[in-house]
């Protein structure tokens, strides 16, 4: 935009001096800075309470102004879902920890939810949970996310899965990414950009995340379940994957690999799972 100072300025417009140019804001979100620091805002402070509707809160003011609209399902299950017709795979996936159905579109997001199912930190994952929709300048931007986490020793993340970097190479797409990171950040939100080699680190992670996944429905009988307690009062909750197999099935120890697989999703044993899995793998018992 070019302005003739001997012109009025328009209303709202800064008049430019002669060493000074115009710059869109688009370019400016590109000019190198982290994504953390783009349209940061200090002047306002993460609050979990403005996710909530202005006419339940008790005293309304200018902070609970809205800048931006989420929206989201009734029920908390996924906001868009595809059967067939994609240019890449999608499917259903039921999740022990979200008690449903997931729907997923593309590996990366499949690979994602495996991941949060055998994470300890991880309470639960929902795919697709909500769309968000802000106005940055003259631009309504819209943003459907692609993975929701609640973890149970931080703040919720909500995911854009990406399977590299070359689809963030786009001005308009970085801006509506920064804009979603601020809009996140003041309601007390972690955004996160995640690349496909973050969520799967190497084939043994993958291998893995497979198995034990598989693993998240399986029977899991009281006598075991005794077996496992007793192991765990008599030698404390440091142990290897091996030795603890054997004491939950010393008959059947692939059958005690199997249940202590389950465990894992169902957060009563910890392990790496992102390097080779062996007898003397070291897991953690809780």
């Amino acid at each position: 935009m070019r302005i003739n100072k001997n012109e009025a300025c328009p209303a709202g417009t800064h008049r430019l001096k002669p060493s000074q140019v115009r710059i869109p804001l688009s370019q400016q979100v590109l000019a190198g800075l982290d994504l953390n620091a783009r349209l940061h805002d200090p002047a306002f402070v993460a609050d979990r309470t403005r996710l909530m509707p202005v006419a339940q809160m008790p005293h309304g003011d200018e902070r609970l102004s809205a800048m931006a609209e989420m929206i989201k399902e009734n029920d908390g299950g996924s906001l868009r879902t595809f059967s067939g017709n994609r240019t890449h795979e999608n499917g259903w996936w039921p999740s022990f920890k979200r008690r449903r159905l997931q729907h997923w579109e593309g590996s990366t997001q499949r690979f994602a939810l495996l991941a949060a199912e055998c994470d300890y930190t991880v309470e639960w994952a929902q795919t697709e949970p909500c769309l968000l929709s802000f106005q940055l300048g003259d631009h309504w931007f819209e943003w459907y996310a692609d993975l929701w986490i609640s973890r149970f020793n931080g703040p919720d993340e909500i995911w854009e899965i990406k399977s590299d970097e070359r689809q963030l190479e786009k001005p308009g797409y970085r801006l509506k990414m920064a804009g979603a990171h601020e809009v996140l950040r003041r309601i007390g939100i972690r955004h996160r950009i995640v690349m496909a080699d973050e969520i799967i680190l190497n084939r043994f992670h993958r291998d893995n995340l497979e198995l034990f996944a598989s693993r998240r429905f399986v029977t899991i009988p009281p006598e075991h379940m005794r077996r496992f307690e007793a192991f765990a009062i008599r030698n404390g909750p440091e142990s290897t994957y091996g030795e603890l197999a054997n004491a939950i099935d010393r008959d059947c120890p692939a059958r005690g690999a199997a249940i202590l697989q389950g465990l894992v999703v169902r957060r009563r044993v910890e392990i790496d799972l992102t390097d080779m899995l062996g007898n003397r793998t070291p897991v953690r018992i809780h």
